[in-house]
């Protein structure tokens, strides 16, 4: 398997689906305390837009499009699955079609209008975040999935940080190009880490079942 049972889990996804749920709701009910954040932090990046930042930062969130997070997460199925990893392929497949599906119905429940003023053309819903909320996916799948294949703990550790750096760059991409507010940035970090967390459990109830059906082989055990 490629989980196994941690007591712990449970409460961080009570935690992670609770803060989310808390600040959705904040931002449904307009909360000028959420409000006053996403103000200040379009404030401050509105102070140091340049010609020359705006290029780097689109790159940026290019790279963490959700049209590349969807690659970078069928690339590391395809190569889990070649090395006969065959539960953790089908496993980031769940977790990318359930995810998307989830950020997509929230989107469009929430309703919430994207910021004025925009850099670069965005269409669509602002709260949560799907260029965040995809990098995300993939980070998380990368630090518990491909890294610890690596035999160097300084290096896995190494990796780690720069992954986690990566996600709060592409974050502040998003709100330097005015794409999203600062909250929709962390509610999909939030929910990211939710549904991360729900879908390990989903996999420790049902990986005997749903293994027998897909005939999945022990490699990863």
């Amino acid at each position: 398997m490629i989980f196994k049972e941690n007591s712990r889990r449970k409460w961080l996804t009570i935690i992670y689906v609770v803060a989310f749920f808390l600040l959705e709701i904040l931002i449904v009910t307009n909360s000028p305390f959420i409000g006053g954040i996403d103000h200040a932090a379009q404030d401050i990046f509105s102070a140091i837009t340049s010609p020359f930042d705006t290029k780097i930062f689109s790159f940026i969130t290019f790279l963490g499009s959700p049209l590349m997070d969807v690659i970078y997460l069928i690339i590391m199925m395809l190569l889990l699955y070649r090395m006969g990893k065959k539960d953790s392929s089908f496993w980031i497949g769940f977790v990318l079609i359930g995810g998307n599906i989830i950020s997509y119905l929230i989107k469009i429940t929430v309703k919430r209008s994207r910021p004025t003023g925009k850099i670069i053309p965005a269409s669509g819903f602002s709260f949560p975040s799907g260029h965040v909320f995809g990098t995300m996916l993939v980070i998380m799948t990368l630090i518990f999935l491909v890294l610890p294949m690596f035999k160097s703990l300084s290096n896995r550790h190494t990796i780690n940080v720069l992954l986690i750096i990566w996600l709060i760059v592409v974050a502040i991409s998003r709100v330097y190009l005015r794409g999203h507010f600062l909250s929709d940035t962390v509610g999909s970090m939030l929910l990211a880490g939710a549904w991360w967390e729900c879908s390990v459990m989903l996999y420790l109830k049902y990986y005997d079942s749903v293994g027998n059906i897909l005939k999945l082989n022990n490699s990863d055990q």
